[in-house]
């Protein structure tokens, strides 16, 4: 049996909205243009040692945006879209590399396509860090035992269940959240910033990222 045509009225309403569609992508592509000109207004103002990844500002603009957001457009691909302009953002005023361990769908799902290089240790992530770079590892990992003067600034939860951390250089601006990773008695510990001790060893401050992270990206049917 032969696929009906298509009436001339649907077609024509679907030519408008397409029409609109295009006209919306018009419109977004010139807000992006104006986003980065300001960025490198930013960059410039920024003196050359000032940090352009803030932990503390990234995990705000990320809760306002799901906190506004509304309609049919999934919360994880909105968040991942403005990570991704995040990251853009950040790689613009100054480049840095990411580096990761067992983690690497969550490094790309904060920070898009830029340059990953795996390692086969959490450990040698951390290691390799650059005073600029971050590293995305597994909270369950050895990941503590060089991290030198790296801090934790970031954490969250994949659909996998498991945790992973974010850590970043001795360049990357420390975290001011309400969470820490501390070390206590030999051993890293997860818990709210107000019971930290005073013989912890503060590993840093963070923010736990507000989605769960989508891990694989495979399927099996």
């Amino acid at each position: 049996m032969a696929t009906p045509s298509p009436s001339n009225e649907s077609t024509a309403r679907l030519a408008a909205l397409r029409a609109r569609l295009d006209a919306v992508d018009t419109g977004i592509h010139r807000l992006l243009r104006e986003r980065f000109e300001i960025v490198e207004e930013i960059g410039a103002a920024k003196g050359p040692h000032e940090s352009v990844i803030r932990p503390a500002r990234e995990a705000a603009v990320i809760e306002n945006r799901l906190a506004l957001h509304s309609g049919a457009m999934p919360k994880d691909m909105l968040a991942h879209l403005w990570r991704t302009l995040i990251t853009a953002a950040c790689f613009v005023q100054r480049p840095f590399h990411v580096h990761t361990a067992g983690a690497l769908d969550v490094a790309l799902f904060l920070y898009g396509p830029i340059s990953v290089t795996t390692h086969a240790r959490a450990e040698d992530a951390v290691a390799a860090l650059g005073a600029d770079d971050v590293a995305v590892v597994p909270q369950d990992s050895g990941w503590w035992r060089t991290i030198g003067e790296a801090t934790v600034i970031g954490r969250c939860d994949t659909s996998e269940g498991d945790s992973v951390l974010i850590l970043g250089g001795s360049g990357v601006s420390p975290g001011a959240g309400p969470e820490a990773a501390v070390l206590r008695e030999g051993a890293p510990l997860f818990l709210p910033a107000s019971q930290i001790d005073a013989d912890d060893t503060v590993f840093g401050r963070y923010h736990i990222f507000p989605l769960t992270i989508p891990a694989s990206r495979a399927s099996s049917e």
